[in-house]
């Protein structure tokens, strides 16, 4: 896939490696070589870390539409500001979408979001050599969240990680490729999805939310996860009430994007032993429970 591929080229050409082969990986297997849950935390995984990649996807310039917070951004404040267990790290890189997103660029926006994956792992690669230096036995999982755009691009680090592996800043191969388990936690992606994507073999976990109220054609949820439940269970993509930002969060009437944020955080904090992350307030005022106009949005 040509951002993939361009993200790959832009790592490379920050860190000066050589670039891995670019075809695509099949699509989720229902068995494979990873089988246990991302688990952190507990007394048998005490070897175990876990990253936490956070590809947010905002509207701070858009004359109207949403004005608070996206649910990935909520997410990072909770990482950065509470306790964390020192098994757990976390990255974040944050996309303006009203100005950057792929309806106001020829190319989709791929040289940007290239950048944005090329910046997201540099962030894994100094956190990876970190652990390894700890404890030079430590297992090193990756579960990625994304938002709209975000989301995309989750998905696509995803891959990204996968072909290259885990690599120190200096280029230094900490796990081979397709040897990371990982998790992937979509909130209605959004964007032009190549043809070429397929998820990595080593994805052994997946969670979609899509927007089942989203009227603007070229902002419907992408079917990277598919639709409904795997036949394992380890895989769910699953169709929710609201427009987009009604699921990635922003408005202030919030009700609908909290209880989308709380059915990932039940998800997310599945992966560990102990939850790490609290749920929102679910308001019962019908007033807060409403479902917005997109199409309005940017006027």
């Amino acid at each position: 896939m040509q951002r993939m591929r361009a993200g790959l080229v832009a790592l490379m050409a920050i860190a000066g490696w050589i670039s891995a082969p670019s075809q695509a990986d099949p699509a989720p297997p229902r068995e494979g070589a990873f089988t246990e849950p991302v688990l952190v935390g507990s007394p048998r995984a005490a070897s175990r870390r876990l990253f936490i990649a956070l590809f947010d996807c905002s509207w701070k310039n858009a004359r109207n539409g949403p004005s608070e917070p996206t649910t990935v951004a909520w997410i990072h404040q909770q990482l950065t500001q509470g306790a964390l267990t020192a098994s757990i790290a976390t990255g974040y890189v944050s996309t303006d979408c009203a100005r950057h997103n792929w309806l106001t660029h020829r190319d989709h926006g791929e040289a940007f979001a290239a950048n944005r994956l090329a910046a997201m792992y540099k962030l894994l690669a100094k956190q990876s050599e970190a652990w390894r230096r700890e404890d030079p036995q430590a297992g090193i999982s990756l579960l990625t969240v994304g938002g709209s755009w975000g989301a995309l691009q989750g998905a696509e680090f995803s891959l990204m990680v996968a072909k290259v592996g885990l690599r120190s800043p200096a280029g230094e191969i900490l796990a081979a490729p397709r040897k990371t388990a990982q998790a992937l936690a979509l909130l209605a992606p959004t964007g032009y999805l190549p043809p070429e994507l397929r998820l990595p073999s080593s994805l052994i976990s997946g969670f979609q939310l899509n927007a089942l109220d989203e009227e603007r054609p070229d902002f419907q949820s992408l079917p990277i996860l598919g639709k409904g439940f795997s036949s394992d269970g380890r895989f769910a993509s699953l169709d929710v009430p609201g427009s987009l930002s009604d699921v990635c969060g922003g408005y202030r009437l919030n009700g609908l994007s909290a209880r989308a944020a709380n059915l990932l955080v039940d998800y997310i904090n599945g992966l560990g032993a102990v939850p790490f992350l609290h749920k929102q307030p679910e308001p019962d005022d019908p007033r807060m429970n409403v479902v917005h106009r997109s199409q309005e949005e940017g006027r």
